[in-house]
């Protein structure tokens, strides 16, 4: 790891909380608009979102156990990271199931 930037996860943290909202609010604005040619490009900006955040989910939750056993704290901060790790896996978790029904939903409708 490069010794300059010792912890990455809260780099790639910020990648995954942008992605995702972002999916969210396209996947219900292209629900709303899906008559009209943005609401079925926004479904598309959606479903990709939603895919590169799983994408950086993964590259977060990889980078948060790291830090988890790597930085330095006292007892507070252990409770505190612990508690901040129990929220992350279940949203984590979320996310790739999300994920996981829009990639077979997108096969689905292809094949």
């Amino acid at each position: 790891m490069i010794e300059i930037i010792p912890n990455w996860h809260p780099l790639f943290v910020h990648f995954t909380i942008a992605l995702i909202p972002l999916s969210t609010f396209c996947f219900i604005s292209g629900y709303l608009l899906r008559e009209k040619k943005i609401g079925k490009e926004l479904l598309i900006v959606a479903r990709w979102s939603l895919w590169f955040g799983g994408l950086a989910a993964v590259a977060t939750v990889a980078t948060g156990f790291y830090a988890y056993y790597t930085v330095l704290h006292d007892l507070p901060s252990h409770v505190a990271m612990t508690t901040h790790r129990n929220w992350a896996i279940a949203t984590f978790i979320l996310i790739l199931c999300t994920c996981a029904l829009s990639v077979s939903m997108f096969f689905n409708r292809v094949a």
